[in-house]
């Protein structure tokens, strides 16, 4: 991502953004419009140094908390692999509920 990455961050789509999760390096946090959602506008980026939010959009989860959910969503489910659809409601459940998306919550 380079010093681009610092200074811009990495703006699309929420579905976007998680696509590229991998990608994203550990430090970032998520930032997202309201109502979360897919489609949401949403950008990855890293605080200042006093802490200040990089973006005008409200903070959705840090980048390894997002990792996080989608690892607990393939474990919790047999190993099976989530869709970008998937990953994204299991971040959104995350953010929105402080715990992972329970097997009964199934996208």
């Amino acid at each position: 991502m380079g010093a681009l990455f610092h200074t811009e961050g990495v703006h699309g789509s929420l579905l976007q953004l998680i696509e590229r999760l991998a990608e994203l390096p550990d430090d970032a946090t998520l930032y997202a419009a309201r109502p979360w959602s897919p489609e949401s506008d949403a950008v990855a980026a890293i605080e200042g140094p006093g802490g200040e939010s990089p973006t005008e959009l409200p903070h959705l989860l840090e980048v390894e908390l997002a990792r996080e959910a989608v690892d607990v969503w393939s474990e919790w489910r047999k190993g099976r692999r989530p869709t970008a659809g998937n990953a994204c409601a299991a971040v959104i459940h995350y953010a929105t509920h402080d715990a992972y998306m329970p097997m009964n919550i199934d996208t």
